[in-house]
């Protein structure tokens, strides 16, 4: 990145042939590198030291390698925004570079040719390039060979606050096409409707499979004690009732969860609701069975909505008239 300075980058140990007087002595250069002090990386860059770089400054040797045009992505990209990352592919750097760039090979660093790399998609984090947190959300999303993992990463980010559904939704506008496209979309509209967690991207599901009314997602709401408490999703049924859905993941099989669980639970019910709780691995696999339960307890489906609706706009009218 021609545009850096040395002060950018010299407290990662680095140096760049264009932008730093030490290249005004190649001889000395030459020198330190060829007895193993310093070492050589590409044609223009060099680390000050013979250990093995540190993650830092692998960052600023990928992005310094690759020249203008080039910025670290997905994953990487990601990290420098303040993502708590779970997935393997997040150890590698992940740099994006226009198609048909060269670059010189480096042990942990992914290299994606791109064709819509735009100056306007990328911003700086410590002096770094990196792609705009929607689009990087959304090229990890689409590199996954598995669109269940891709949704779970959209909702992470949302969940994380690293960026928004308004947000990844205006980037998946741009992005062209891409693996996962149709999940992707499923599950920032999941996300902007309140889905914070991958139970409840499949709950969304098993609500459009089978014509069940949407839940309100994340719902907050005061407890007989006073204090506020965020359900996972509600329905609010024709006759007054109110039916709450827990979803629990793996973590709250654990002592602590299990008994912070109970607690919440018995919070809730005290202020006349119906708690049922699930596991994420039900509303996933054995969605059918989901589906009768909620039916049976009077959670109502679209078309039963619908001609509800119909009957109290004609019961109107008649008053009116």
């Amino acid at each position: 990145m021609t545009s850096c300075t040395a002060s950018q980058f010299g407290s990662a140990g680095l140096a760049i042939a264009t932008n730093f007087e030490l290249f005004r002595f190649p001889d000395y250069v030459t020198g330190q590198i060829d007895a193993r002090r310093w070492t050589a990386v590409g044609q223009n860059v060099v680390l000050l030291q013979n250990a093995p770089p540190r993650r830092d400054q692998l960052m600023w040797l990928a992005v310094l390698d690759a020249g203008e045009d080039a910025a670290l992505g997905s994953h990487t990209s990601l990290e420098l925004a303040g993502f708590k990352a779970f997935s393997r592919e997040a150890k590698e750097i992940h740099l994006i570079v226009q198609r048909g760039s060269r670059v010189t090979p480096m042990p942990g660093v992914r290299v994606h040719e791109s064709r819509r790399l735009r100056l306007k998609d990328i911003v700086r984090a410590h002096g770094l390039p990196r792609t705009d947190t929607a689009r990087s959300v959304l090229d990890a999303a689409a590199w996954q060979p598995y669109p269940r993992f891709a949704c779970l990463l959209v909702a992470a980010a949302v969940q994380q606050r690293v960026t928004s559904a308004a947000r990844l939704d205006a980037a998946m506008r741009t992005v062209g096409r891409v693996r996962h496209k149709a999940y992707l979309r499923l599950a920032i509209a999941d996300v902007s409707a309140g889905a914070e967690s991958l139970g409840e991207i499949d709950l969304a599901h098993l609500c459009r499979k089978f014509g069940l009314a949407p839940p309100t997602r994340q719902s907050r709401r005061k407890d007989a004690a006073g204090l506020w408490r965020y359900l996972d999703a509600e329905w609010d049924l024709p006759d007054g009732e109110v039916v709450v859905l827990e979803i629990d993941g793996r973590h709250h099989l654990e002592v602590v969860h299990w008994q912070a669980d109970m607690k919440r639970e018995r919070a809730v019910v005290i202020t006349r609701r119906w708690v049922l709780r699930a596991t994420v691995f039900e509303i996933r696999l054995e969605a059918s069975a989901g589906f009768h339960d909620l039916r049976a307890i009077g959670v109502p489906t679209l078309a039963e909505l619908s001609a509800s609706q119909s009957a109290i706009a004609l019961r109107d009218a008649d008053k009116s008239a």
